[in-house]
């Protein structure tokens, strides 16, 4: 990942509640220009997740990784996109997000399934490297069959700790549309006949987010990082049916070569 400036836990809340504009954008402290090679990480990784969604379990795939810049191109793991003109400490960006949640839902009364389409979010959003970590906040449209909205608020520390191992911490928030929840976590009239769940309609939901990626150097320019997530979710999906558990988990195991 990125280097951001080492910062203490203890101060973890007191940078969510700084509001963006305090932060001092004196142009000299902006890092000027693009990358004309690949910078970052790339390897291939394990990624599992466990919605938590009817009788699913765990679901893990083996993909490439990556983190890296390559002049305005750039890839974050689970986003790709293009930085266009400068703002603050990074750009304004267009951006995918890739979304490797399954949202299949299989009942626990009659053993039926339903498939929700995968999402297709596309928006746009920054990356801010500041000298108090790295900020994302992105907005997406699910281009994918709900047609709803995503938006996501999220802030990196990081902590070097005991022979060159680093752990950033995460915290953050995201916010689904009423759309975009219903699709996922709701059950059509239609669906509670196929299923046996009773009908229900999903509201607009703020679900918490927290987690922490470790890097561990192996030898040379080769890393391990060890990520894990865990999203709380808010009472509109919660409150769903299909539903087993408040919260969802994500976690992943790469293998990465370091491009400088």
């Amino acid at each position: 990942m990125k280097r951001f400036v080492k910062l203490p836990l203890y101060l973890l809340l007191a940078i969510l509640s700084m509001p963006i504009y305090a932060i001092n954008l004196e142009p000299s402290d902006v890092p000027d220009g693009l990358p004309d090679h690949i910078v970052g990480d790339i390897g291939v990784a394990v990624y599992s997740s466990n919605m938590h969604i009817g009788t699913e379990g765990t679901q893990s795939l083996v993909l490439p990784y990556a983190f890296f810049d390559y002049k305005r191109f750039f890839a974050r793991i689970d986003e790709v996109g293009i930085k266009t003109f400068k703002m603050g400490y990074g750009y304004f960006e267009v951006i995918g997000k890739i979304d490797l949640n399954t949202y299949k839902v299989k009942s626990p009364i009659n053993g039926a399934s339903i498939n929700k389409s995968d999402p297709i979010p596309l928006g746009l959003g920054t990356y801010q490297e500041t000298p108090i970590g790295g900020f994302f906040a992105n907005a997406y449209h699910d281009f994918g069959k709900s047609k709803g909205a995503l938006y996501e608020l999220l802030y990196f520390a990081e902590l070097e700790t005991y022979k060159n191992v680093v752990v950033y911490p995460e915290v953050g928030i995201e916010r689904q549309s009423s759309q975009y929840a219903n699709y996922y976590y709701g059950i059509s009239p239609g669906e509670s006949n196929q299923t046996g769940y009773s009908a229900y309609t999903a509201p607009a939901t703020s679900n918490l987010i927290a987690g922490f990626m470790v890097e561990i150097p192996v030898v040379d320019n080769w890393y391990i990082n060890l990520y894990g997530r865990r999203k709380w979710l808010g009472n509109g999906i919660n409150n769903s049916p299909v539903m087993n558990r408040s919260f969802q988990d994500n976690i992943f195991a790469a293998l990465a070569y370091r491009f400088k």
